[in-house]
């Protein structure tokens, strides 16, 4: 790495996410975390804990926030940066600098081992790495990176920049946008899960010929699987991000900017709005709607729709201040249990003496 912090002043403060620089220019040698650093390191200290491995370990530079500069008092050797945002900060700088090479995977920018349809576009930018398979009518963006194993199946687009990863599947005529991600192993496109039962019970598949529509910026963890439409588009909007194992449903609709953590699970024909959060192992029923800007905790289980914005918990969901009342009163059942009991046995005993005098 080849930088200064006055670059990084430079390159950042006309966006606002670095404001200010405390202390000479220095040379970055690279990013390292705080546990580890060494001189000529940057670091990113968001908490005052860490600024005692800072004084320890003397780093070059510290990205910061406002509120923490004077607790570096003790560090004049060390340049702030001074952020607004120092998670923000950390996401861009290292993004920059310091984010994954894909080029020192040294593959020919397109593998002679890779399957490519004749009608298959390619821009002059894009990769494609061994034994990927790319299908007919198939079409790829600038800079779009298709990885080892990976299939894009016909009728399928791809935008640019985006990253295909080893061994996933772009399921035909789907759509990915700009600047998406697709993890390892995971499905976009895969068959919807609808079936019919005769008289007998067996079940008949009904065929699953929609698809599925990846916004711009959307990140698909790894072992995802994306169940395409029975007829229309399963969507999954702008900037939204999914970690790794999680199930979307066919005929699903999830809005802008929602962060799904892994294990989230939601069924068929349901609508999630704009800046849903979900921890681990959210479940989220058929044919459900989900308003804007709900966040979703302890393995929430949604059995119907959610209007209201808020914080939710439970199954079925509750909002979070009343479930914790009530998980609250859970925990001394067993106590109220006995103590009812208790004053029951009283009463009968109360009353069996008013009977006999």
């Amino acid at each position: 790495m080849n930088i200064t912090s006055a670059e990084i002043l430079a390159v950042f403060a006309p966006q606002g996410l670095v404001k200010e620089m405390v202390g000479p220019d220095q040379p970055v040698r690279r990013i390292a975390a705080i546990e580890e650093c060494a001189p000529g390191d940057l670091v990113f200290v968001d908490k005052a804990d860490f600024v005692a491995l800072v004084r320890e370990r003397r780093p070059a530079v510290a990205v910061t926030s406002f509120k923490l500069r004077g607790h570096f008092a003790e560090c004049a050797d060390v340049t702030l940066l001074l952020a607004p945002n120092v998670n923000l900060a950390q996401a861009l700088i290292k993004q920059r600098y310091a984010g994954r090479q894909f080029d020192a995977a040294d593959w020919p920018q397109v593998h002679p081992s890779a399957v490519i349809h004749a009608t298959a576009m390619l821009t002059a930018t894009t990769v494609v790495e061994p034994r990927a398979v790319i299908g007919r009518n198939v079409r790829l963006g600038e800079r779009t990176r298709i990885m080892a194993g990976a299939v894009v199946e016909h009728d399928a687009q791809v935008g640019s920049d985006t990253v295909v990863h080893p061994n996933a599947v772009i399921g035909y005529q789907c759509t990915v946008g700009n600047e998406a991600v697709i993890g390892a192993g995971a499905v976009v496109g895969s068959e919807g899960y609808g079936f019919a039962q005769d008289q007998q019970g067996r079940s008949h598949p009904i065929p699953q010929t929609g698809n599925v529509t990846l916004g711009d910026r959307v990140r698909v963890g790894a072992n995802c699987c994306i169940d395409r439409a029975a007829y229309r588009t399963t969507r999954i909007g702008a900037g939204t991000k999914l970690d790794n194992l999680c199930h979307i449903a066919h005929n699903v609709e999830i809005g802008e900017d929602c962060l799904l953590t892994s294990m989230f699970c939601v069924a068929g024909s349901t609508t999630i709005g704009n800046r849903v959060m979900t921890s681990g192992q959210t479940g989220v029923s058929d044919h459900v709607k989900i308003c804007d800007n709900v966040v979703l905790v302890h393995r929430a289980g949604v059995t119907a729709d959610i209007d209201q914005p808020g914080t939710y918990a439970g199954l079925p969901v509750q909002p979070f201040k009343d479930y914790m009342r009530n998980t609250a009163v859970f925990r001394m059942l067993a106590d109220l249990r006995q103590r009812v009991l208790a004053v029951e046995r009283r009463n009968d005993a109360a009353g069996r003496g008013l009977t006999s005098g």
